[in-house]
This record gives structure tokens, C-alpha cells and sequence, in this order.
């Protein structure tokens, strides 16, 4: 099986995720009561919702600016793009290519940052610091509401931890000390001729580049408290959505939710996430109590209203910056 073959397969297995999920969550659905739940939520609550995701998303690109100092400093306007312009990709592009559209359109409008060094940044980003915030958010919910949570979702969050411990010790490992780390990986690939060994090395090292800003504690720190103060206004987010559907459940719920969709889409799916962001949603709130109508109602919009806001903003600096979402992606399929 050739490249191609796999990556179309795998783009099958993640729209065949999404189908069956959607049919499992409309299954026995009364949708004269789904419709009548849509039609009663009160949208101007999706205000405050919406300028707090707007307000993360800046947020982002204000992180992003301690972690890539280090390699250069770069104008926030390039960052805000970048980070906008990835995050709509997530949700119109297959295989989760956002992440690699973010790095190549920071490294389109700055030529002084290598793709290598971007990436590293953007996984330390999401693999390290989002995912230990959103553990210690959940710990914190666990010793609030530690009953209401199911068995299977606090072993899955459990289990999540150690891999990212064990990811937490490999980026710092790797950012102290890359050419021996580098030489490390190497002997896993001990089969390839040497010129491609050199070349192996050369891109571990320049993705080292990336993770220099662990080593100053100073912005470990600034980027671990802003880390923070992002997944909060996330999780804070969610609780105006659950206002507008007249729903009276604990502050606590917003960010159970949080955790859960957010391992939820982990999961692979079609752009967009679409069925398995709903499925978590919806466990969510069925743990609360919340009848299947209402909550799929609910996960319709939450949802849809994430996806609009950060699709529209991708697109417009997408324009802004005069870079082509097709030009990004075959790039990065290429490479």
C-alpha cells in the first residue's frame, strides 16, 4: 500500500467515524422536540461565548510569541495569522493538517522561521502545555464533583497523564540536549543510508530550535500561566451556552466538558470534528442529566458556533496575508 492509499484510507476511516457517530446520536431521536429545544435557547448568550472564543484565539497568537523569541522575534500580526489560518484548516482540511498549515504559513510570511522550528513549537504547544492545563483542570473538577464522573472517563484521563509525563520528559530531554538526543533517534533508523541519517539529524536539530524557551524558566513560566489562563476562558465559555438553553448545572460542568471533547477529538474524524466533538458533548451532558434532545441541541450549536467563528477568522487572514489554503496544503501533503 502505497502513500496515497493510505492517506485516502485513512480519510475514509475518519468520515466513516463521524457517520456512525452522528447515526448513533440521531438514533430514536424525536425531532420535533430537538427542533423545539433549538427554537427555545436564547442565542444572545452565543455572545459572550463568541468574543471569549475571539479572545482566546488572540491569545493564542500572544503565547505563541514567548515560545518562537528564542528563534526570532516575530510581529504578532504574522502570528495571529498563522494560528487563525491553522485552526480553520483543522476544520475544512483532512488528516488533521492544520497544525502543519499553521507552521508553513508562519514560515510563508517569515522566511527567518524554519518550518522545523514552528512545528516544534506547535507540538510542545498542544501535546505539552494544552494537555497538562486541561489534566489540571480536570484534577481540580475531580475533587469538586469526583462522583458524578464515571469510572471510564477518569482510567482514560488517568492513562492520558502518564503519556503526557512521558512526552513532558522526551521535549525536555530534547531541548537541553538535541544532537545527542538526535544521535538517540538515529539508531531507531539505523537501516537508512547515512545521507539520510544526516538529514534526520538536521531536521531533529532545527525542530530542537523550537523548544529553546523551556530552558529559560522565565518564559516556561509566562507561557504556563498563559496556557492557564486560556483552557479557563475556554472552559468559562461553554457555561453562557448552557445559559442560553436554560440549563441549570455547576460551573464545574463547563469544564468537564471542556476535557472531555477535547480527548473526544482526538479521536480521527472528518474535518471539523464533526460526530466526535457531538458524541463528547453529549456524554457530557448526559452524565448531567440532560435528555437526548436537549443535549444534541445543544451540541449542534456549541459546536456550529466554534466552527463558524474560527473558520470566518482563518479565511479572512487567510485573505489578509494573500496565502492560498490549497498552495498551504500541497505543501504540506509534499512534505
Amino acid at each position: 500500500m502505497n502513500i496515497k492509499q493510505k492517506k485516502n484510507l485513512y480519510i475514509l476511516f475518519g468520515f466513516l467515524v463521524s457517520v456512525i457517530l452522528l447515526a448513533a446520536l440521531f438514533y430514536n431521536i424525536d425531532f420535533k422536540e430537538l427542533l423545539a429545544a433549538l427554537k427555545s435557547a436564547n442565542y444572545l448568550w452565543l455572545i459572550p461565548n463568541i468574543l471569549l472564543i475571539i479572545f482566546t484565539m488572540y491569545l493564542r497568537a500572544y503565547r505563541w510569541r514567548y515560545m518562537i523569541r528564542p528563534v526570532k522575534e516575530v510581529a504578532f500580526h504574522k502570528l495571529m495569522a498563522a494560528t487563525c489560518i491553522g485552526f480553520m484548516a483543522n476544520n475544512i482540511l483532512p488528516l488533521r493538517l492544520g497544525e502543519f498549515v499553521r507552521a508553513y504559513s508562519l514560515s510563508m510570511q517569515d522566511r527567518g522561521i524554519t518550518k522545523s522550528a514552528s512545528l516544534a513549537n506547535i507540538f510542545v504547544e498542544r501535546m505539552v502545555f494544552d494537555l497538562v492545563a486541561l489534566l489540571l483542570i480536570f484534577g481540580a473538577v475531580l475533587a469538586v464533583s469526583h462522583p458524578i464522573i464515571p469510572d471510564n472517563i477518569r482510567t482514560g484521563t488517568y492513562l492520558t497523564a502518564a503519556i503526557a509525563v512521558l512526552g513532558i520528559l522526551f521535549i525536555i530531554v530534547l531541548a537541553v540536549r538535541p544532537v545527542p538526543s538526535g544521535k538517540l533517534i538515529l539508531k531507531v533508523f539505523f537501516f537508512l543510508p547515512e545521507k539520510q541519517k544526516e538529514k534526520i539529524l538536521s531536521v531533529v536539530i532545527k525542530f530542537s530550535r523550537g523548544l529553546e524557551f523551556i530552558t529559560d524558566m522565565r518564559m516556561l513560566t509566562l507561557v504556563a500561566v498563559q496556557t492557564m489562563i486560556i483552557w479557563i476562558i475556554m472552559g468559562l465559555s461553554n457555561y453562557f451556552v448552557f445559559i442560553a438553553f436554560g440549563f441549570d448545572l455547576p460551573l464545574e460542568a463547563s469544564f468537564v466538558l471542556l476535557v472531555i471533547v477535547s480527548i473526544s477529538i482526538l479521536i480521527p474524524s472528518s474535518p471539523g470534528f464533526i460526530g466526535v466533538y457531538h458524541a463528547g458533548t453529549f456524554l457530557t451532558l448526559s452524565i448531567y442529566g440532560i435528555g437526548k434532545e436537549d443535549a444534541l441541541s445543544f451540541a449542534i450549536v456549541l459546536h456550529a458556533t466554534q466552527y463558524i467563528v474560527v473558520t470566518v477568522m482563518g479565511f479572512y487572514y487567510l485573505k489578509k496575508e494573500h496565502l492560498s489554503l490549497k498552495s498551504l496544503e500541497e505543501k504540506v501533503v509534499e512534505d
